[in-house]
């Protein structure tokens, strides 16, 4: 009898003891479980997070440059600035070359004194940001520099407005990608240098183009006069009349005049209905 009852307590023990380790197990499984998913939850969060991130464009606070003040304009792409640590140096903006002001041989040219203008009453007494590419110095000794200010990129404003063309000078060539689009943009729009055909060429400025397309608008000039009284256009509605018709007389403004009906017709201009 006693025997069996020892069997019996030493079955019920193991028996406990199982119970007790598939408990411990499960709990254990449990607890791996729960640090997995919260593993799970923060790895897919951060993941969310990286995805949300996208490259912002590049602006004035992103630029690795030196501050400095913008103490005379010299021209167009030519600065005069005073550093922070008080030493003043003469800039000479990068990959941009706008027509010649003072120039001992060319004289000035046309849009010069445009872009001088423009960039005196932009950049004078302003402070800005020097980034610098790869070559410091040019050969006189000036700063070669891409000019921030106000978060924009200067360089790129001048060629924009068809102030400068695009001038390459290796190794310094950051921008020269995104400058040549501009520069194209401009050229489509015909602004400012790019209004004067053949001008901006990629050496520099062809002034013997300027030369041309001023003897050719004095001739239209010419030929206009040589036929005023006969074809009257309008040039802002681009219409014509005859001297028969009935508003012939009545026009007075924006006249411009030609010689034959065909050749109103061949700039564009329609003959009026009565």
């Amino acid at each position: 009898m006693k025997e069996i009852k020892a069997i019996i307590c030493t079955m019920l023990a193991m028996f406990m003891l199982l119970l007790t380790g598939c408990s411990d197990e499960q709990a254990s499984h449990s607890t791996t479980s729960s640090t997995d998913t919260k593993q799970a939850v923060q790895v897919e969060g951060s993941s969310d997070q990286e995805n949300d991130h996208s490259p912002s464009k590049a602006n004035r606070e992103d630029v690795v440059g030196e501050a400095a003040t913008v103490e005379r304009v010299v021209d167009g792409d030519t600065l005069k600035v005073k550093m922070l640590n008080g030493k003043r140096d003469r800039v000479r903006l990068l990959l941009v070359d706008t027509p010649e002001t003072k120039h001992p041989k060319l004289g000035v040219q046309p849009f010069g004194p445009e872009a001088s203008a423009y960039t005196q009453k932009r950049l004078e007494g302003q402070e800005i940001t020097l980034e610098f590419d790869v070559q410091e110095r040019d050969q006189y000794g000036r700063l070669l520099a891409y000019v921030w200010i106000d978060n924009e990129l200067y360089n790129e404003e001048l060629l924009a407005k068809g102030l400068a063309r695009v001038a390459v000078f290796p190794p310094n060539t950051k921008y020269v990608d995104e400058f040549k689009k501009i520069q194209e943009q401009a050229r489509k729009s015909e602004k400012g240098i790019w209004s004067i055909e053949n001008y901006a060429q990629e050496k520099g400025y062809n002034t013997d183009a300027v030369k041309n397309q001023s003897s050719s608008n004095q001739k239209d000039i010419q030929s206009a006069k040589s036929c005023e009284g006969k074809i009257k256009g309008n040039q802002n509605s681009k219409i014509y009349h005859v001297p028969t018709g009935a508003h012939y007389n009545q026009t007075m403004n924006n006249v411009i005049w030609f010689c034959t009906e065909k050749d109103a017709q061949e700039a564009g201009y329609k003959k009026a209905k009565n």
